[in-house]
């Protein structure tokens, strides 16, 4: 019978973990928006060089994450009904 409340209560103390999918949504988009941000520096920095190509490539992860976190987002609820 003790170990029942041990392993009850060790299970409740730990806090609920995110979603893989939302996780990977905000990785996605937080590459993306980095991406912009050099994107936009580059110029500044570089004395008017454009950026690479890799970063106007990268940019692209940041709707990309968006509508990921759109998709998990709807079908989480609709498996909350």
């Amino acid at each position: 019978m003790h170990s029942d409340s041990t392993e009850a209560r060790s299970s409740s103390q730990r806090p609920p973990r995110a979603p893989a999918g939302l996780i990977a949504a905000g990785g996605v988009f937080a590459v993306g928006v980095v991406a912009i941000v050099a994107l936009f520096l580059s110029p500044v920095i570089d004395g008017g060089a454009t950026a690479p190509t890799f970063v106007y490539l990268l940019t692209m992860c940041a709707p990309l994450g968006f509508v990921i976190g759109l998709i998990f987002a709807f079908r989480s609820a609709r498996g909350v009904r």
